[in-house]
């Protein structure tokens, strides 16, 4: 297998390069499956999860801090027999000559599953209990101290704990095992800038450096911001229009847009998600509409979601029903609240066409079922307590054929899958309600709003506008 030598920087929340990197890696893509690697997976848990966390931290005033592992990868010893180019530079062996790994290199295929395992193991030997929900969360119970939280991603870590002494005892731990950095409370994880009012207890967290990045990479640093992401009406279809010379920059964008959109701007993940759809052959007229959602994010630079206080998990879901003007399909928008802020949303087009309006919000409430269900199990990890989660709906026909299943003349088409919201609904497990569709917070993931209904729509959301960070860290 070749190697070679990759350069890259980090930043922080502001864009500000903090330090520089040299790793030398394996080329992955030369490895054959079955032969020198049998199976993938990294430990990244789901943003959801990485939200409602920090959304339970807030709301029971956790200790909250964040452990940096060095080189994380080369912890895990090789599974496979790889072999692998020397490095550029290195002076020792001869022209033919190739090592063989020992440790789970960067850029080979399984180093990822690897080191995941070998974490795993080394937090269940200390008595942490792996969640079922999500695999790369841990739970440990300290006697006298209190129950530790450890969140993994790759080789970022976060640990909650109920005192301060448990918290340390977790890193202590985990720093004895392994090479890393232990940098104290909370600022900033994976990439999002953290602020926390203890005494409120409310925990925000916004990407100001990447909203900033992608203004300054596309040169809109001066453009006029524009007060919503997408005007209502707007039709992102397939027409006769030449595609762009450079699809590759549209791609980017749109890519740029949709990590923010799925990491902590839910306002932009209807826009950006109807952008996405055109990817392949997109044209001047969307060029101008992704360059438009960018005017929006110029606007609000450090609009931020907020957790904390009271609140149970509780969702809501909407379609627009045939609003996509190429394939007639209807959009899914859902969203799930969970301690005063957003935890989970999607905005996504439905896989079929409905031929009604109350077809496509069934369609659409077995969707968002689905994401309730493994929300709930999440919130049973956690320690909440097993509750049906209430589901709030804008149409009556949808409630009425979820909760009566003789009803099948009007419903016989639809494929059994979406049937699954019924039977889940009988179970209690999901509790659904009307709710008129202007109150629903799922209605911007369904549909671009004005101005007036946009600003609501990012309320009910738990959005703010972050300022600098109050929090100062207290000694016990």
């Amino acid at each position: 297998m070749k190697g070679k030598w990759v350069y890259d920087y980090k930043q922080d929340t502001d864009g500000t390069v903090v330090r520089y990197k040299a790793r030398f890696v394996g080329c992955g893509y030369s490895q054959r499956a079955g032969v020198d690697y049998h199976e993938i997976w990294a430990p990244c848990p789901a943003r959801a999860t990485v939200r409602a966390v920090l959304a339970y931290a807030a709301a029971h005033d956790l200790e909250l801090d964040t452990v940096d592992i060095k080189t994380a990868y080369l912890n895990a010893p090789m599974d496979t027999e790889v072999y692998v180019d020397l490095p550029e530079g290195y002076s020792g062996g001869g022209p033919d000559t190739v090592a063989k790994l020992r440790s789970a290199l960067y850029g080979t295929r399984q180093a990822g599953r690897l080191w995941g395992e070998h974490l795993c193991a080394t937090l269940t030997a200390a008595g942490a209990q792996r969640f079922v929900a999500d695999p790369t969360l841990y739970l440990r119970s300290l006697p006298d101290l209190g129950r530790v939280l450890v969140l993994a991603h790759v080789e970022d870590l976060a640990i909650l704990g109920q005192t301060r002494a448990a918290v340390d005892a977790a890193k202590a731990t985990i720093l004895t095992r392994y090479k890393g950095r232990d940098q104290g409370h909370a600022a900033t994880f994976l990439g999002m800038r953290i602020f926390r009012d203890r005494e409120r207890r409310t925990l925000t967290i916004s990407c100001p450096g990447l909203v900033k990045g992608v203004i300054n990479a596309f040169g809109m640093a001066e453009a006029h911001p524009a007060k919503i992401p997408l005007p209502p009406g707007t039709a992102l279809t397939r027409t006769d229009a030449l595609p762009l010379d450079d699809s590759g920059r549209y791609q980017e964008l749109v890519g740029s847009l949709l990590y923010l959109a799925v990491t902590v701007r839910p306002d932009i993940a209807f826009a950006t998600n109807a952008l996405a759809r055109h990817m392949s052959r997109p044209t001047e007229p969307l060029w101008r509409a992704a360059k438009g959602v960018v005017r929006y994010l110029a606007g609000t630079v450090s609009l931020g979601l907020q957790y904390g206080g009271p609140g149970e998990l509780e969702g809501a879901v909407d379609a627009d029903f045939n609003g996509c003007p190429d394939t007639r399909r209807s959009t899914t928008g859902g969203a799930f609240i969970y301690h005063g802020g957003a935890t989970s949303w999607s905005s996504k087009r439905q896989p079929t066409v409905a031929c009604s309006t109350a077809e496509a919000e069934y369609i659409a409430a077995a969707a968002a079922t689905r994401d309730a269900l493994w929300l709930k199990k999440l919130m049973q990890d956690l320690g909440e307590a097993d509750r049906p989660v209430p589901m709030v709906e804008d149409d009556m026909v949808c409630l009425a054929l979820i909760a009566n299943p003789e009803g099948t003349g009007r419903v016989k088409h639809i494929d059994t899958a979406h049937h699954f919201v019924r039977e889940r609904a009988a179970l209690s497990e999901v509790k659904s309600h009307y709710q008129p569709g202007s109150e629903l917070v799922a209605d911007g993931l369904a549909k671009a709003l004005a101005g007036p209904a946009l600003m609501a729509f990012r309320h009910r959301l738990g959005t703010v506008e972050v300022g600098e960070p109050t929090e100062q860290p207290t000694a016990e």
